[in-house]
C-alpha cells in the first residue's frame, strides 16, 4: 500500500460534499475549498510524529487541517484512545482510509477544531489559494513523489503552446485575446520549459521541445485544444 492509494478515497469523499479537490499544492498533499471553507489534507501510510509536524505547520494558513492515514488492521477505539486525545489536543482532524481495491473508502473519524493560535501565515495561504484558483482541471494524485507535478505554471505554458500549435506564431497580445494568460509575455520570454522560441519581432511561435512536452500532458493538451476548436467553430 503506497500514500498515492490514499489518494482517490479522500478525494472522492469530499467531491461528494461538494469540495473543489486540489492534488499537490504548495506542498500540501490535498487541498478542498468550498464557499469560505478551507481544508488541507496530508497523506501518510501511518500516523507518525513527522506527519503531526506537517500538520501543525499547515495549520499556520488557517486552514483545518486533517491528517488521513491508513485504517489500523487491529484497530480499536480503547487502543486508539490515548492517540486520538493527542490529535485532538493539537486541532488536527483525522481520516481513516480503507484500501479495498475498487471499494476503497475514506471515513472521517473526528473534524479538526478551530485554529486558536494568534499566529497565522496569511502570505502562505494565499499562494495556496491562488495556485487552487489557477488550475482549471485536476490531474496530480496526492501524496506521490518523483513526479511531474502540474502546477498553474505549467498549465498556463500548455495552454499557451496548445494556441501556437494550432494557429502558428504570433505577438503575446493575440495570445492574450485567445485566452493566453495575462503573464503571457513573462511566460514566452521566460520560457522554462524550452517550449517557445522567438520567430520575429515581438512574435513567439512553439519549439519541437515543446511539441513534444504537450504528449506528456494528454489531458490538459486535449482540454485545451477541444476549447481552442470551439472557439474556432463559434468565430
Amino acid at each position: 500500500m503506497t500514500e498515492k492509494e490514499l489518494y482517490p478515497p479522500v478525494c472522492k469523499l469530499f467531491e461528494k460534499r461538494g469540495y473543489k479537490v486540489n492534488a499537490e499544492v504548495k506542498d500540501c498533499d490535498m487541498t478542498a475549498v468550498k464557499d469560505d471553507e478551507f481544508i488541507i489534507v496530508e497523506l501518510k501510510k501511518n500516523l507518525s510524529v513527522h506527519l503531526l509536524a506537517q500538520g501543525i505547520k499547515r495549520q499556520k494558513t488557517g486552514a483545518d487541517v486533517f491528517v488521513a492515514v491508513s485504517k489500523p488492521k487491529q484497530y480499536s477505539f480503547r487502543k486508539f484512545r490515548s492517540v486520538f486525545s493527542v490529535l485532538k489536543k493539537l486541532e488536527l482532524g483525522l481520516i481513516f482510509v480503507s484500501i479495498r481495491g475498487e471499494h476503497s473508502f475514506a471515513e472521517i473519524v473526528f473534524e479538526p477544531k478551530p485554529y486558536t493560535s494568534k499566529y497565522k501565515d496569511y502570505k502562505k495561504r494565499g499562494e495556496i489559494m491562488k495556485e487552487i484558483n489557477g488550475r482549471t482541471i485536476e490531474t496530480n494524485t496526492g501524496g506521490v513523489t518523483g513526479t511531474k507535478i502540474v502546477t498553474a505554471y505549467t498549465e498556463k505554458c500548455i495552454h499557451i503552446a496548445c494556441i501556437l500549435d494550432m494557429y502558428g506564431a504570433m505577438s503575446p497580445k493575440r495570445i492574450k485575446e485567445m485566452g493566453g494568460a495575462d503573464n503571457t509575455y513573462t511566460i514566452l520570454r521566460s520560457n522554462v520549459f524550452g517550449w517557445f522560441e522567438r520567430t520575429d519581432k515581438g512574435i513567439y511561435g512553439i519549439t519541437r521541445k515543446g511539441r513534444t512536452g504537450l504528449m506528456d500532458y494528454p489531458e490538459l493538451e486535449k482540454y485545451y485544444t477541444d476549447l481552442l476548436l470551439k472557439e474556432k467553430e463559434n468565430t
